[in-house]
């Protein structure tokens, strides 16, 4: 999670040059807001594809979850994107899964003791791992993810995002002063 902290001042300054009440400085500020939360959602999305080498940006909508906290009393409001960064599964790379003399392999990934077969519910060829020297039991692999995605997203995604939060609280505080829209 990350944490903006952002200069009051510097927010009173913009509402100032537009002749903002204090009503649209709260109201901008949490559209600007959640505009960002969303926009870093998406972000987090496509970067989090790519950097991983994943097949579909599907496999991390269940991972990126947004929470709005609305403004209470002189709070401004707050917006937290949770990003679940548990293993992946191996069918989620980009890639064929193959068998090769060391195990199993998918796109760049390899599994020492995995194997290739068709999943018994999907139909779909998946790679597989056995729990124990028996036979059975038998689970699908994975691939721990956790530093790559904290990593993809300090330097990809939350980097920027100060700058976008002023860009979007700047267009909203503009709308609601000059446009007169959202009154």
């Amino acid at each position: 999670m990350i944490e903006l902290d952002l200069d009051p001042g510097q927010l009173r300054r913009i509402g100032a040059e537009f002749g903002a009440s204090e009503q649209d400085l709260r109201r901008a500020f949490a559209r600007a807001l959640s505009r960002t939360a969303r926009s870093l959602r998406s972000q987090a999305r496509q970067a989090l594809r790519q950097g991983l080498g994943l097949r579909a940006a599907s496999v991390l909508k269940a991972r990126l979850k947004l929470d709005r906290l609305r403004a209470q009393g002189n709070r401004m409001g707050a917006a937290q994107l949770w990003v679940g960064t548990n293993d992946l599964r191996a069918d989620a790379f980009k890639g064929k899964p193959r068998r090769g003399a060391g195990g199993a392999q998918v796109g760049g990934h390899s599994w020492p003791a995995g194997f290739v077969a068709r999943g018994a519910g999907s139909g779909k060829v998946m790679v597989f791992e056995r729990r124990g020297r028996a036979r059975l039991p038998i689970e699908v692999a994975t691939e721990p993810v956790h530093e790559e995605m904290v990593e993809i997203l300090d330097r990809q995604v939350f980097a920027e995002a100060r700058q976008l939060v002023m860009k979007n609280f700047r267009a909203e505080v503009k709308t609601r002063t000059i446009y007169k829209v959202g009154r």
